[in-house]
């Protein structure tokens, strides 16, 4: 080393290469920051890891670009998230954010050569959205290739003065549209909030996704405004992941698979379809075709169907293509039971009733063909029939290395075969990771909610007395499995949800939170 030249600027004589993987390296243990300040050299090597994911919220319409986002910073930003906390959101008046537009997307995202993705979105669950202009701002960008709503509608209210008409960047090849299911099912909106136009988003989309479809890889739509009918209008050549998520229409049901057939590439079917609000409804037959007719879809990889009909030919279908099959609730049940704002005990509730029992959802696989699997999530009620289908699994997918198992007790039942469990898995060669929740009669819940709303607390000794129930799970897992076991998730009420575990020689030990 030169005298008088400190460590950090010495480090700036690395191949850019090493350079580079040591600031990686500081950013994820958390001392880039502090680096990058022991000089201007330093500082400037350190901009583009710095800035190239960036988190802006933004309350109000910032007056000048500086207070949304240091202009030395638009150089390096790579992804961009947007958090919308404007108080337009509780105008009973209009749907639309104005706080979301104007020179912000404009002019001031212009200004960012290298951006790649954009994320907007807001944390709350009011019906609030981005106006068309400011949509056809950010989607007009040349430089984008990944853009995604969460919880903010698309052009729920058009203008009179919205001319609707895109520009396509020929680059976008990621637009994600979601909306969540509500928290709260016992929320009652007021009369006087105003509503989302859903005509008027399905408008948007339209000419939106139209002027997209050819670049587009990966699409997701909320149901409510999805515009299905284009997927038989354009060719759609790159598109190879499609997600449809919400409570699904008749006429969405009646269409879908033709709709899709019209997508040849198509290797991934993401349909998170919900129930009918607190009416325990199963959300519909989806094979509407003749019994001889082929799947659609001819080299559909990854499929996921949330509330299976056991009825539904659908499973009579399934291509030898599929290596990835998930047959859930959306969202999973447990989410439910641990709920701040569950008004009733799990054996009381209405949505259990739309789970499959071990018997139908063995029907179900067995109906399916689909031996080449290698990963496979599966939420069931078990009944007299659990050792059939967890036989089943072993013998019939022999090349599966990731599975996910979400198993509720019988009504009544306390207990909870561990071992045996285990051990008719054990013929899982392959299996490499194991995602696991039992329903355990001892896993603590919040208490019963005293009014609404309210959330109840969870008691101390009760979850230290389940934590060592949750290790004792994994070391019979981790024992009895074979020995290709390496990642074990056990569900536990806590912020993580999941105690993670690594198998190693037939023991369990627990990854560090």
């Amino acid at each position: 080393m030169t005298p008088g030249t400190d460590v950090s600027t010495s480090l700036l004589l690395l191949n850019e290469d090493v350079l580079c993987k040591i600031l990686e390296l500081l950013l994820h243990a958390g001392g880039l920051n502090e680096f990058s300040q022991t000089s201007r050299q330093v500082r400037a090597a350190c901009m583009p890891v710095l800035f190239r994911r960036c988190f802006c919220p933004v309350e109000f319409r910032p007056p000048g670009p500086q207070m949304f986002l240091p202009s030395s910073a638009w150089p390096h930003v790579q992804y961009l998230m947007v958090r919308d906390d404007c108080l337009d959101k509780f105008n009973p008046d209009s749907t639309l954010c104005f706080v979301l537009g104007g020179p912000l997307v404009d002019q001031w995202l212009q200004g960012m050569p290298r951006l790649h993705s954009v994320t907007l979105y807001q944390c709350g669950e009011e019906p609030h959205g981005l106006s068309w202009r400011a949509l056809q701002s950010v989607l007009s960008l040349p430089v984008i290739r990944e853009f995604k709503l969460d919880q903010l509608h698309f052009c729920p209210e058009l203008l009179p003065s919205d001319e609707l008409r895109i520009e396509p960047t020929g680059h976008l090849t990621s637009f994600e549209y979601l909306l969540r299911k509500r928290a709260d099912p016992y929320y009652i909106e007021s009369p006087y909030t105003a509503q989302p136009n859903y005509n008027d988003e399905m408008r948007a989309l339209s000419i939106t996704l139209a002027a997209l479809q050819e670049t587009l890889e990966r699409l997701t739509l909320a149901t409510e405004s999805a515009p299905i009918h284009l997927f038989a209008q354009h060719p759609w050549p790159r598109l190879r992941r499609l997600a449809l998520r919400g409570e699904p229409s008749d006429s969405l049901l009646l269409s879908l698979l033709s709709s899709v057939s019209h997508l040849p590439h198509l290797q991934s079917l993401v349909l998170k379809f919900s129930s009918t609000k607190d009416i325990p409804v199963r959300t519909g037959i989806i094979w509407r075709g003749a019994h001889t007719d082929p799947f659609p879809c001819p080299v559909l990889e990854e499929l996921v169907v949330t509330y299976p009909d056991p009825a539904d030919p659908l499973f009579d279908h399934l291509p030898p293509t599929l290596r990835t099959l998930s047959l859930c609730c959306w969202r999973h049940l447990y989410h439910e039971y641990l709920s701040p704002y569950r008004q009733w005990d799990p054996s009381d509730a209405p949505r259990p009733l739309l789970l499959l029992s071990s018997s139908e959802m063995h029907e179900v696989l067995r109906r399916s063909r689909t031996t080449m699997l290698r990963h496979l999530t599966l939420e069931y009620r078990a009944n007299d029939g659990d050792d059939e289908l967890l036989q089943y699994i072993a013998q019939n997918y022999p090349l599966l290395t990731r599975l996910k198992l979400i198993r509720y007790r019988p009504a009544g039942v306390d207990d909870v075969p561990i071992e045996r469990i285990a051990r008719l898995l054990r013929p899982l060669a392959h299996l490499s990771e194991l995602k696991i929740h039992l329903d355990h009669p001892d896993m603590p819940l919040p208490g019963l909610a005293l009014m609404l709303g309210a959330g109840g607390m969870y008691s101390r000794s009760a979850m230290d007395q389940f934590r060592l129930i949750v290790d004792e799970v994994a070391d019979v897992f981790a024992r009895e499995l074979s020995s290709s076991m390496n990642i074990l998730s056990i569900f536990t009420p806590t912020a993580r949800r999941w105690a993670r575990f690594r198998a190693v020689y037939g023991k369990a030990l627990q990854e560090e939170e």
